[in-house]
């Protein structure tokens, strides 16, 4: 039990929700992973011709990851659909199988055909496993879809696709085809190397929304939340059946599972930051204090419909962060409850219980009710060890118990953004995760052809399937596509010598400029680049010095990318350098003014296009990234006279050596070794050549160095021989 004063629970529940919001989850994270998540479902529907549907769920999907959240997605093919009633299928083109729930535990279901319609192919005929091929007779005489069956097929499936390491390992992990495969570049793992465990599972929607649905719709009108304009956007999704059977019924390989990923996720994004920090906190207790004790009886789910019961006897407003840890307490005593009762009921299917045969042992329910009592008694400290990065239980601790010291200590042990600076800090990481998420969808759009991009680009501007999105996120990802079509087209004119009809490429380099503004560097980096390809070195010098060498004003802006772990790039006196932390908004009504700055992102494609130490990368790798201060620095390493080339190349030594500290900058120091080379300095050359081979020797990643560092020898031994 507490043993202080509401007020001094209070304030160290704001302490706790400070650290929680820069480390965590906060409702600006997860917006953000919800735009991205979004749209990455809506280019993969493009890519596949809006035949075929990917969804996300999970912690990944809902910002609320942790460092062992794996991902999981449910892929939903077209024409194939399930309905309660057979009268919801009356204008329905396709495969129909009635939901037949006899038989089966709560929430799961067989299959059972209703309609078929050879003449419309589904994604199994045209990968040679047809629909007809994998139904079973049951006993009634009746021909049913097996779950069993599917998995199988997206087990084989899986293992046919091409990733950029090989293909997948798959197996089946439960009820999921599971597969495998290696981060090349530390985009999602933020490790390069790390392992990508994605779960996937195969939905089949409704025709309309099932029973159990309906009535918690209507039962919404008596409760504060979640709000009308929530509900009215789940109205407007899909429930689906996946294909999982109950592991303890004796059909399970014919059963599918009534889902409701969509409105669940959706009810999660509608999350505040408290309720995002309580969420995630009990996901922590979780992983910390009580599956190494009994585990696989509790699950995030289970933590997650304890926060939606939570929240709907709470009133919105009420979900502040000095009552997080109060809030907190409330969950535990609610789970508490359900495991004494062994009953928790799905927030949505109410007939559902959650805890149905996992606490039947009555010494594994003991214990964890054991568990969650110490973690009540306990939970002022307990709570504070699960914050990721801030360990705010040893200031706690050297407090002595006493509230006032601890809140003096956390002014002198820890960041500032915690305490006194938190609102400036706070609009700045909002910022910060909002255009983090939209450079991560540019890296994958990098990766797209002409035609695609082409495609993107109608659908984007559909606004009949390109609604969803926040309009300043849609419109800054199709800046990006557009501009990405732009370096493409300045690579093809490239190849067909078309750079001398001087009135097309000219339109090319307004086009790009007016693109440009997809942040404060980048954007106008790559109509450098293109301008330098052309042989136009001294409109790109001009370029360079006027937007980033200025000596009469200076900026600041947020770096998002991978390539340094300084997140605050400062122009002033003809200099750029990078700082640590990300810079404070103190104006939250300037935020939007608050520019931004991308890593420069090139594909193997654009090797006609980049300048020579970049040639070299494309030749290594599929794709890459560039930090946009060396970028800048090597650009005006190019371009600049003779006679300045030294201090130049001196300036960008300086830019590489701030980005120290990531799996990137081995690359940077392929760029600084290349301009040595062109310098004839062969010893400092070779000195960053190695450098760079250094960074890659333990995780076998291609490096363009040896290549680079052959060419150095070779140039080397001729210049001794004349």
């Amino acid at each position: 039990k507490f043993q202080f004063s509401v007020e001094e629970i209070a304030q160290v529940s704001v302490i706790l929700s400070n650290c929680v919001f820069f480390t965590m989850a906060s409702a600006c994270k997860t917006n953000a992973q919800r735009n991205a998540i979004l749209m990455e479902e809506f280019l993969y529907f493009v890519r596949h011709k809006q035949l075929l549907r990917r969804y996300f769920g999970g912690s990944a999907a809902e910002g609320t990851n942790l460092s062992t959240s794996d991902i999981d997605k449910m892929i939903v093919a077209r024409c194939i659909y399930v309905c309660s009633d057979p009268a919801d299928t009356k204008n329905v083109r396709g495969h129909v199988f009635l939901v037949d729930s006899q038989d089966s535990s709560q929430g799961y279901a067989k299959l059972v055909l209703l309609k078929s319609d050879s003449g419309i192919p589904t994604i199994f005929d045209d990968n040679g496993c047809p629909i007809k091929d994998m139904l079973e007779q049951n006993k009634k005489g009746k021909l049913v879809l097996p779950s069993e069956k599917v998995v199988q097929f997206w087990i084989n499936f899986l293992g046919k696709r091409q990733t950029a390491t090989g293909p997948p390992e798959t197996f089946q992990h439960g009820p999921c085809a599971t597969a495998v495969n290696k981060d090349p570049q530390g985009y999602i793992k933020k490790e390069v190397g790390e392992l990508i465990e994605q779960d996937f599972a195969h939905g089949l929607p409704f025709c309309r929304v099932p029973v159990e649905g309906e009535q918690w719709l209507r039962s919404r009108r008596h409760f504060n939340w979640p709000s009308m304009k929530t509900l009215e956007k789940i109205r407007t999704l899909d429930c689906h059946v996946v294909a999982v059977g109950d592991k303890i019924s004796q059909h399970s390989s014919l059963e599918w599972r009534i889902s409701y990923l969509l409105w669940e996720r959706e009810l999660v994004w509608s999350f505040n930051d408290t309720q995002l920090q309580c969420f995630v906190l009990l996901k922590s207790l979780l992983i910390k204090f009580i599956d190494p004790i009994v585990s696989e009886k509790l699950s995030s789910y289970h933590m997650k419909t304890v926060v939606f019961w939570e929240s709907e006897t709470i009133d919105d407003n009420c979900w502040r962060r000095e009552f997080l840890l109060t809030f907190l307490k409330n969950c535990l005593l609610r789970l508490k409850d359900c495991v004494e009762k062994q009953t928790l009921m799905h927030f949505i299917d109410r007939s559902k219980n959650l805890f149905f045969g996992r606490l039947d042992d009555p010494e594994i329910k003991e214990r964890i009710l054991e568990i969650l009592e110490d973690i009540l008694q306990n939970i002022l400290v307990i709570s504070m060890k699960c914050v990721d990065d801030i360990d705010l239980a040893t200031t706690w601790q050297n407090s002595h118990g006493n509230v006032d010291e601890f809140l003096y200590n956390c002014t002198v042990d820890h960041p500032s953004n915690i305490t006194s600076d938190f609102e400036a800090s706070r609009h700045s990481l909002e910022l910060y995760h909002s255009e983090q998420v939209t450079w991560g969808i540019n890296v994958g759009t990098a990766l797209s052809d002409f035609k695609t991009l082409a495609e993107y680009h109608v659908a984007l501007e559909d606004k009949n399937i390109a609604s969803d999105f926040d309009e300043g996120f849609k419109r800054s990802v199709g800046m990006f596509v557009l501009l990405r079509s732009a370096i493409i087209q300045a690579v093809l004119m490239l190849r067909s010598e078309e750079a001398n009809t001087s009135e097309k490429f000219q339109r090319l380099v307004n086009f790009m400029d007016e693109k440009s503004d997809i942040d404060a560097m980048s954007g106008k980096l790559y109509a450098i680049t293109v301008l330098f390809a052309f042989g136009k070195k001294e409109e790109a010098y001009k370029r360079i010095k006027n937007v980033f060498f200025r000596s009469e004003s200076s900026a600041k802006y947020i770096y998002v990318g991978l390539s340094s772990t300084c997140k605050t790039i400062e122009i002033s006196q003809q200099t750029i350098t990078q700082t640590k932390g990300i810079p404070k908004c103190q104006n939250p009504q300037k935020i939007i003014d608050f520019p931004v700055a991308y890593d420069m992102i090139f594909a193997k494609e654009d090797i006609s296009l980049v300048a020579k130490a970049l040639k070299f990368e494309c030749l290594a790798e599929r794709s890459f990234l560039v930090h946009p201060v060396v970028y800048a620095s090597y650009l005006r390493v190019l371009c600049c006279d003779k006679e300045e080339k030294v201090e130049n190349i001196g300036r960008l030594h300086e830019a590489v050596k701030e980005c120290k500290g990531t799996k990137h900058n081995y690359r940077h120091f392929n760029i600084l070794g290349h301009c040595y080379h062109e310098a004839e300095f062969y010893e400092e050359a070779c000195r960053c050549y190695l450098v760079s081979l250094s960074q890659t020797s333990g995780d076998g990643r291609p490096n363009a160095a040896v290549l680079m560092l052959l060419v150095c020898f070779f140039n080397y031994m001729q210049m001794q021989v004349k």
